[in-house]
Order: structure tokens, then sequence, then C-alpha cells
């Protein structure tokens, strides 16, 4: 499986794929995104510096740019900037078909590729 990040035009967090870097737009107080240049493999350990920790269930409203998305929980927040604010696709190394979440891929290549015995 790998991942592919989209270039969009004049995007400065465009990355050509997942383990590439991007530029944090968490707002980190009074509209200043934070500004960091980080890995998006490590996207979850970074946000945790921002404050996305704590108990799963506990709600948190992404401050990513100027994202209108209502709170969600916090283990909901990777997910959602990885979808639609990166806009990260997960690829079948089998067959080619994307996905926009790699627990959808993963199952994807369990159901539709088993290992041969």
């Amino acid at each position: 499986m790998s991942a592919i990040l989209p270039t969009p035009h004049n995007d400065p967090t465009a990355a050509a794929n997942f383990y590439d870097h991007i530029i944090c737009l968490w707002d980190s107080g009074f509209g200043i995104p934070c500004g960091a240049y980080i890995n998006v493999a490590d996207l979850s350990k970074h946000l945790g510096t921002h404050g996305v920790n704590g108990p799963a269930k506990s709600v948190i409203p992404c401050a990513w740019g100027n994202c209108e998305r209502g709170p969600m929980k916090r283990e909901s927040v990777v997910r959602h900037v990885e979808e639609v604010h990166l806009q990260v696709k997960y690829f079948c190394d089998q067959c080619g078909a994307s996905f926009s979440r790699r627990s959808t891929c993963n199952a994807h290549v369990f159901k539709s590729h088993p290992p041969a015995f």
C-alpha cells in the first residue's frame, strides 16, 4: 500500500507522497498558523503538540486553516486533516485502487488480494 498527496496549484502544504513534508496550518492562536515543517507520517505526533491528545472520545474542533467543520472526537482529527485538508490517498499496490482511508485500503487488500499459500 502506498499513499499519495495531490499537488494542488499554489498549495504550500502540497507534498509528493505520504512521507514528504508539509507546512502545518493548525491555528496556534490568534489566527496564526503553526508554520512548522513536518513529515506527514508524523502528523498525529505533531498535532499532539497542539493539544490534539487525551481520551479518544474527547471533543476537539479542527483548527487547520479556516476549517468550518464542527467539533469531532479526538480520535477522528488526524484522519480528518489527512482526508479533507491534505487529501491523502492510499493506493493498493496490487491493483492500483485508491482509498481515502488507510483502514479501507487495508481491508481491500485483505479481501481482494489474499496471500497465496
